[in-house]
């Protein structure tokens, strides 16, 4: 009788768990594919645009600017027109998610000596990281809560000005400029 009881016991205590929403069908793919181009893509002629060889032959003799008639390179194809609008959209992409510390920096004394040469890379709402180097010495830097730590050499307290930014590094003032 007891062991009656405990098997209707474990049965109580194992759950039936149902199927999850999400799994109740299987995936299907769409009936039309979201930015897939044709399968002629790239390879159609544009209107207006006339047969002629993609790329040219190899050089034989020197040709003189004046030889050219209007334009020094053939019109680009509509596949490196939508490339090189890629390119530039990723690069306008990347520029808006910097935040003000990406980038080449020098760090001057006021002398106006090179002390470092930083990069970093500041993606907002990520930590400030990078390196450091200055003759033949290199380490790690990092930025957080306004304090610029270099790995090995000390860390620089910083303040935002309109040409970039200044500090003081173990008590001497110091800027940081941009090298790009």
């Amino acid at each position: 009788m007891s062991g009656m009881l405990l098997v209707a016991f474990a049965a109580l205590l194992v759950q039936q768990a149902a199927p999850h929403p999400s799994t109740l069908e299987p995936y299907r793919a769409p009936a039309i594919r979201p930015f897939e181009p044709t399968s002629d893509f790239g390879r159609e002629t544009a209107q207006g645009d006339e047969a002629e060889a993609l790329h040219r032959g190899a050089l034989e003799a020197p040709v003189a600017v004046d030889d050219y008639k209007g334009s020094y390179e053939f019109t680009p194809t509509d596949v490196e027109i939508a490339y090189e609008q890629g390119v530039a959209a990723a690069e306008i992409r990347t520029d808006q998610t910097a935040g003000p510390l990406d980038g080449r920096w020098l760090v001057r004394d006021a002398e106006g000596g090179t002390l470092f040469v930083l990069a970093l890379t500041d993606a907002d709402g990520a930590a400030v990281e990078g390196g450091w180097r200055h003759a033949g010495r290199s380490g790690a830097a990092t930025a957080d809560a306004g304090t610029l730590t270099l790995e090995g050499a000390g860390s620089i307290r910083l303040e935002r000005t309109p040409q970039g930014w200044r500090g003081s590094m173990s008590g001497r003032p110091v800027t940081l400029s941009r090298l790009d």
